[in-house]
């Protein structure tokens, strides 16, 4: 594979440079040294300036020190490509002043926090040398620190994934003849990303399909095209042939084809456009499959405006919820995507949540079960499956018995019964829904079953930028461990089989330049970026742990926001056919995430392919058109002027915790004081002009025919003409006359 690359590359005579070390005699290859372990490649190469190694296949655990080099080293493999470093954090490290290394032949594999740190001033060269799926904030193949000189010769680089390049620099590098293909960065430079005061010469190297965010070649001010160059597949504001130069905000095209200017893209600072819309959209399918949809508003046939078309029965959500069709409060065979139409504008869902209505229906806080014996995402303990949805990032446990505590369930106010189990949560991107016309970058809905004809109820919250959230990062890592797998699936090959738990997928954390994030324990200054992986989080022993955390917990999100109170109101699935069965509680606060974690999540969901067709899954789009300002699976904002959504504070009740506190003298707080009881203690009355009713009506006289039947459930309220106060029960009927 890796020959085929390179010769895909060439397109030129080979090139001869000095900076790669001479051939290997037949001599030095007879009598080539077999490394037994990672410390006997260490004493070998410590103890030669020269050494040509026997073919090996080493595999290294985090716990393990990388190769640390500080004099001048040949290091060369016998047989190209058949000496094999896996595995581990960094493998190699070129330190000192006085270095000066070759490498020949060699591969590193896997290595999740840059497989080579380079300080050392002199050049150093990478020939016949491959780079296969390695993991790095910056730099997952090779980091090149201050005027580092890297050469690299006839070698491949092959699916790694970073934040800021594949070759990150803020040095000298020249490649020669060399391929990057299948590459890709969340931020930029899913190629090569070159820092101020460095510059870029490339020659006779082939660019296919680095994809991910920016362009994949992304240089501060210097590039070199010494032709040869070819690129297809790859993804950037210059195209799939062209290096984008930040300081001139131009493109320079390969073999000198020409450049272009007012190309604006991306900047030094990482946090800056790690949320902007760089991920294209992809095509209706050819064939598509029944109950396909998507979320292109100029699509008239599969987009929102056309979603009432899709017959109900095709769709993955009427499949889903229909062995419990029984007990839900709507027909799901009818699509009723129109809301206009089938919900008189009044009941569909995501809408934009404010206080419309004084009546708090609830008397307590939302109450996840507490014995419930959480498990992980992944691993031998787990009882949950991972879907990478066409629109979410689905986390979905079994049907269980009432009594099950093995499953998350919770105690619903109002009336719901006590500790209903979850059926999935999921993840969308941006939330779905407002609060007070501000938008939010995240949302996750975990549906809750209930089997007496309320249907599901819907805890929801809402996400910001702002920390590092780490209980979020075990999700994004469990999806990024399905992901790459699926990729995998569909390259042939790739990383290691993660389905098994004793082997270690690294948890995606947010790395910023010369800081590491230890998991829970926040973030800690390096003086010296190189020694990176030698900071020692301390792990804390959690019962059932696997690649990605410990137990997960969805209600966690709720503690976090330190928010008892919500925004209630009865609304439909989000997604065909609309269905009319779900109540939504929406925490009133938001919870947290990192820029790069957002950046994660959507990488995933908008990249993600289906590993039997190899098809992209997403069904992502744009939507400016209601202030969605980057990629979006997110249903446009539903009509609601008519929407009695309620607003529950602490004048309804206090949490349990705070009762506790007070001895449970109060059950709720007396108004005025709702700032020393509430996080976030705004919206407690309806607005002017919010008001639910204001007077009118529920149900038009133009609606009502001579004998029909009204009944409470259709939504009926003591104001209305047709309902006198204190007559009517539950299932009292009215039947209108002339």
């Amino acid at each position: 594979a890796v020959a085929g690359l390179i010769a895909m590359a060439c397109g030129v005579s080979p090139v001869s440079s000095a900076a790669c070390p001479n051939i290997p005699t037949s001599l030095e290859i007879s009598n080539c040294a077999k490394p037994q372990n990672w410390s006997d490649l260490n004493n070998i190469v410590a103890s030669n300036s020269r050494v040509v190694l026997c073919p090996f296949t080493i595999i290294l655990t985090n716990d393990e020190r990388p190769l640390k080099l500080n004099q001048q080293h040949e290091i060369i493999c016998a047989n190209e490509g058949e000496c094999v470093i896996e595995g581990g954090k960094t493998q190699l490290k070129i330190l000192s002043a006085s270095a000066s290394v070759s490498i020949h032949g060699f591969t590193f594999k896997e290595a999740t926090r840059s497989a080579v740190i380079v300080t050392a001033p002199s050049e150093q060269s990478f020939c016949y040398t491959t780079f296969d799926s390695n993991d790095g904030a910056r730099g997952s193949a090779i980091r090149g620190a201050k005027g580092t000189e890297l050469f690299i010769s006839q070698s491949s680089f092959v699916r790694n994934g970073a934040k800021l390049g594949t070759v990150f620099s803020e040095g000298k590098v020249e490649a020669v003849d060399s391929a990057f293909e299948d590459n890709f960065s969340t931020i930029g430079g899913s190629a090569l990303y070159l820092k101020g005061g460095s510059n870029f010469t490339v020659r006779g190297t082939s660019f296919k399909n680095n994809t991910g965010g920016g362009n994949f070649i992304s240089v501060a001010d210097m590039f070199n095209d010494g032709g040869g160059n070819t690129g297809s597949g790859n993804v950037g504001a210059c195209g799939a042939n062209g290096a984008f130069v930040r300081e001139e905000e131009k493109c320079v095209y390969f073999n000198g084809i020409g450049t272009d200017t007012n190309f604006t893209d991306e900047t030094d600072e990482p946090t800056k456009f790690t949320v902007n819309g760089t991920y294209p959209l992809h095509p209706v399918p050819k064939n598509p499959p029944p109950g396909y949809f998507n979320y292109d508003m100029d699509d008239l046939e599969y987009g929102p405006t056309a979603w009432h078309k899709i017959p109900a029965t095709q769709t993955d959500a009427y499949k889903y919820w229909k062995d419990l069709e029984e007990y839900m409060p709507a027909d799901m065979t009818e699509n009723t995507c129109d809301s206009k139409k089938s919900f008189n504008e009044n009941r569909a869902s995501p809408v934009n949540l404010r206080n419309t209505d004084d009546n708090c229906k609830e008397f307590h806080q939302f109450r996840p079960n507490r014995k419930t014996m959480h498990r992980p995402l992944l691993g031998n303990y787990s009882l949950n499956s991972l879907e990478i949805k066409s629109h979410s990032l689905r986390i979905s446990y079994p049907r269980v018995d009432k009594e099950d505590l093995t499953v998350p369930s919770a105690d619903i106010p109002q009336g719901w019964g006590k500790f209903l189990h979850v059926a999935y949560c999921e993840f969308k991107v941006p939330a779905s829904h407002t609060l007070r016309n501000e938008t939010f970058v995240a949302e996750m809905d975990c549906y809750i079953i209930q089997k007496a004809g309320r249907g599901l109820g819907v805890f929801t919250i809402l996400f910001k930028i702002g920390s590092f959230n780490k209980h979020l990062d075990q999700a994004i890592c469990a999806f990024q461990t399905v992901w790459q797998e699926d990729k995998d699936m569909c390259s042939g090959q790739g990383r290691r089989n993660l389905k098994h738990p004793e082997e270690e997928y690294q948890v995606v954390q947010e790395v910023q330049e010369d800081k590491v994030m230890c998991p829970g324990k926040g973030r800690r200054n390096l003086k010296h970026p190189e020694e990176e992986e030698e900071v020692k989080c301390e792990e804390e022993e959690v019962v059932m742990t696997s690649q990605c955390g410990g137990p997960w917990n969805p209600f966690e999100f709720m503690y976090q926001t330190k928010s008892w109170h919500f925004y209630g109101y009865r609304g439909t699935l989000m997604e065909p056919p609309c269905s009319q069965i779900a109540e939504y509680r929406v925490i009133d606060t938001p919870a947290e995430m990192s820029p790069s974690q957002l950046a994660d999540m959507k990488r995933i969901l908008f990249t993600h392919q289906d590993p039997g067709t190899c098809q992209y899954t997403s069904v992502h789009n744009k939507f400016e058109s209601v202030a969605r300002e980057f990629e979006s699976v997110a249903r446009p904002l539903q009509p609601s002027q008519r929407s009695r959504i309620h607003r529950c504070t602490c004048t309804d009740f206090i949490s349990d915790g705070q009762r506790r506190d007070v001895d449970f003298k109060y059950k709720s707080c007396p108004k005025g004081t709702e700032a020393q009881w509430m996080p976030n203690p705004t919206d407690l009355k309806p607005a002017p002009g919010e008001q639910w009713d204001l007077g009118q009506t529920r149900i038009y006289e133009t609606d009502l025919n001579f004998g029909d039947v009204l009944t409470l459930n259709d939504d009926l309220a003591p104001n209305d003409d047709l309902v006198p106060n204190d007559d009517l029960a539950p299932n009292d009927d009215l039947v209108v006359r002339p």
